[in-house]
């Protein structure tokens, strides 16, 4: 059994002296496992969210099976003294990881992800990381409605979600129950993908996202890389 895709590497784990497991978000395979034996060579690329050509191989499609690698190019390198791009693709990895199951195909998040990884290094890369956790919501069944509000069927000024139903509220029917509802960034609400959000913006849609992300898709606490996402736009905000 072998087969050849590209992919995004998610996550790492030693396996003795020479070799590791790694996990790749594929295009075509979804979320496959794999061993790979690395060298001082190799090592140093073999880092989450790596892209990287990859075949797969294993005398039985239910084996852990084996990789090798080429490394694609990648912007990884200009991420270490930018904490909050960085923040992000190590969120993005962690929650592919975690939440998407093994070997099922996701072509839509996988285009996302790609997204993100060109944008971690422009000005618009929280937008993109914003809009890839609703695709991820979205591809695994818990999107939301928000583009008519849940009420009255209007598609305008729409401000809210409710946090039971992920629909959409427009103004006139969130004010009543505005501190039971989540808030819905303008930038998300019109699907704006050209403007670059304010940061109390990306913290709406972080809360909003992480809201149904830790109750209904992962049904546990984010991961601690998700929460240092949070803790980085916390900041900026505090210092702003």
């Amino acid at each position: 059994m072998e087969w050849q895709d590209e992919g995004i590497i998610l996550h790492t784990q030693t396996l003795g002296e020479r070799k590791q497991v790694v996990s790749l978000f594929t295009s075509s395979h979804g979320r496959c496992a794999g061993v790979f034996g690395f060298s001082h060579k190799n090592k140093g690329w073999v880092q989450c969210g790596g892209k990287v050509k990859a075949r797969w191989g294993a005398r039985l499609e239910n084996h852990i099976g084996y990789w090798t690698f080429e490394p694609l190019t990648t912007n990884i390198a200009l991420l270490f003294d930018a904490p909050g791009p960085l923040a992000a693709l190590l969120s993005a990895t962690t929650l592919c990881q975690v939440a998407l199951p093994e070997r099922n195909a996701y072509p839509h998040l996988y285009e996302m992800f790609n997204v993100l990884l060109k944008d971690l290094v422009t000005p618009y890369w929280a937008r993109s990381y914003a809009f890839f956790e609703l695709t991820l919501l979205e591809e695994l069944g818990y999107g939301l409605d928000i583009k008519t509000c849940a009420v009255t069927g209007s598609t305008t000024h729409l401000v809210a979600v409710s946090p039971r139903t992920g629909r959409a509220v427009c103004q006139t029917i969130a004010h009543p129950y505005r501190d039971k509802l989540l808030p819905l960034p303008y930038f998300i609400c019109q699907g704006n993908k050209e403007i670059i959000p304010e940061d109390e913006e990306i913290l709406d849609a972080l809360h909003l996202t992480g809201y149904f992300l830790e109750r209904y898709l992962l049904g546990r606490t984010l991961p601690s890389a998700r929460l240092r996402l949070l803790q980085h736009f916390t900041k900026v905000r505090k210092c702003a």
